[in-house]
């Protein structure tokens, strides 16, 4: 008997999966759109200071201000309409239960890379070499990077799935494809 206890995920085709490039340049445009809004963040700061609206230092703030831009772009924009490289590649992000991932799920991705233990680097190679094309963040939070013109082709049932490498014991969740 199968332990079905983890419920069902859906499947896309092999193809419909964002490969290794155009991750890459998902990133890229990325990380040149959040220097470009801190960049205008900082000289609304500047004008602040030249109009007297500000009189101290306004580090502080601003790199607040500027954490929370980061934020809603990687965390809300990029759940609802996409960011401007998933827009520009014709990407977008789903939960492996179908729809938008949620906030909560958003931020952790994030976060899972900015704190670890996944960084850029073990994410691409591992991206590389999976068969899904999924990030280990992608793994470990049930999302998908797809074709914005992806459709499921259906649903399988999730297990538990492990790795062991360099080291280390993975487990996360994987869906089952019929054979």
């Amino acid at each position: 008997m199968n332990d079905n206890s983890l419920g069902y995920a859906d499947y896309y085709q092999l193809d419909d999966y964002a490969g290794i490039g155009q991750r890459i340049a998902v990133q890229l445009i990325d990380v040149c759109v959040l220097i470009g809004l801190a960049i205008g963040l900082w000289l609304l700061f500047l004008l602040s200071m030249q109009m007297g609206l500000i009189r101290t230092d306004p580090s502080e703030v601003f790199w607040v201000v500027q954490l929370f831009v980061i934020w809603v772009y990687l965390g809300q924009v990029k759940r609802s309409v996409g960011t401007l490289g998933y827009r520009l590649l014709g990407l977008k992000i789903v939960r492996a239960k179908g729809g938008r991932p949620t906030l909560l799920a958003m931020t952790a991705r994030m976060m899972l890379w900015i704190f670890g233990p996944f960084n850029v680097l073990l994410d691409l190679v591992w991206l590389a070499a999976d068969s899904e094309r999924q990030s280990l963040r992608d793994c470990y939070l049930s999302t998908y990077v797809v074709k914005r013109s992806a459709v499921p082709l259906g649903q399988g049932p999730v297990h538990l799935t492990r790795y062991n490498a360099c080291g280390m014991t993975l487990g996360y969740p994987r869906v089952i494809r019929p054979e």
